[in-house]
């Protein structure tokens, strides 16, 4: 399952549409939201790790696939302090984004759904609620969940939703159609997370206090980010509010979710100038104010080495589509 590429090279860009990729079973909304019905369609590389650039969401309607998921990747590309989990019939495989992951097995009579949202639509989709999927995924690590039969619904309707879409029907509103489907979706697997958390906290030991406490700080800057309005600060402005050097702060993001806290920083500055411009009629300058930025000119320079595009050009586009 090779998806260590940067989003933009994994699949060809057809920009602002959603399409029927050239290969047969593969939809996708831009490069944020791909569906993928055959599992053959992304090469399974076993013995090789690598970093996924989408949180993926792999139902398992047959078959079984194990994997080992988590800790760094060494000099011969094996996978320190590592987890091995497995999926089968019936449960749901989670996978954050940029986590490091190695394939082991994929059963001959595996049949998947797969889902990948990029990091953007799935804040965009959870709002608040992101805290629930970041804790679930960096801090108490549950990346298998039961699916029972509302994911066998969700799946039946996923397949026929985006098969109306891509056929002949034109709908107008099919952005705001695909994110309000992946929140209903997102929102149910932090249910079933919240649910299995409880449950797995009632009968297993204490973790250690190192261990414990690293995800603890990881939360809370978390939450830190979460509150700020103006984001765009140094790691040590953040390490300073929570009484820890910004060399440990970095060690712990990076262990814990895979990201340094420059990336966290960075990806959070950019959802909230993406609302604005989107959401909002605030000039250039106005956003550039509050969220912090010294001038417009820096503003613009920031935004368009993230997005590739002027944020006026990013504003223009996503009003075109609704």
């Amino acid at each position: 399952m090779n998806t260590g590429y940067a989003q933009s090279d994994v699949y060809q860009t057809n920009e602002h549409t959603l399409v029927r990729n050239s290969r047969e079973g593969m939809l996708k909304l831009d490069d944020e939201v791909i569906f993928i019905k055959n599992l053959h369609e992304i090469p399974v590389m076993a013995n090789q790790a690598v970093r996924i650039g989408y949180n993926a969401v792999v139902h398992c309607l047959r078959g079984r696939i194990e994997m080992e998921i988590g800790g760094a990747l060494s000099t011969e590309g094996a996978l320190a302090q590592r987890q091995k989990i497995k999926a089968q019939a019936g449960e749901l495989l989670l996978l954050p984004a940029n986590k490091l992951m190695q394939p082991m097995m994929v059963s001959t009579d595996v049949e998947v759904a797969i889902l990948l949202v990029s990091d953007k639509v799935l804040r965009e989709v959870l709002g608040p609620q992101i805290n629930l999927w970041n804790r679930a995924m960096f801090l108490d690590e549950i990346y298998v969940i039961d699916g029972g039969l509302w994911s066998k619904g969700a799946d039946s309707y996923a397949r026929t939703f985006f098969q109306d879409i891509n056929g002949d029907k034109k709908f107008k509103l099919f952005r705001e159609l695909v994110l309000s489907f992946l929140r209903t979706l997102f929102l149910m697997i932090c249910e079933m997370l919240m649910r299995q958390n409880v449950s797995a906290e009632s009968s297993a030991p204490h973790p250690t206090a190192s261990t414990s406490g690293e995800k603890s700080i990881f939360d809370r800057f978390m939450l830190l980010l979460s509150q700020e309005q103006k984001k765009r600060q140094r790691v040590s402005y953040y390490a300073s509010k929570l009484n820890i050097t910004p060399k440990y702060l970095s060690t712990v993001c990076r262990e814990v979710s895979g990201k340094s806290p420059i990336r966290w920083i960075t990806e959070s500055v950019m959802e909230d100038i993406y609302q604005l411009l989107h959401n909002t009629d605030m000039s250039i300058k106005e956003i550039s104010n509050k969220l912090g930025f010294p001038n417009s000119s820096f503003f613009g320079q920031y935004f368009k080495e993230e997005a590739g595009i002027t944020p006026l050009e990013y504003r223009n586009k996503s009003r075109q589509l609704g």
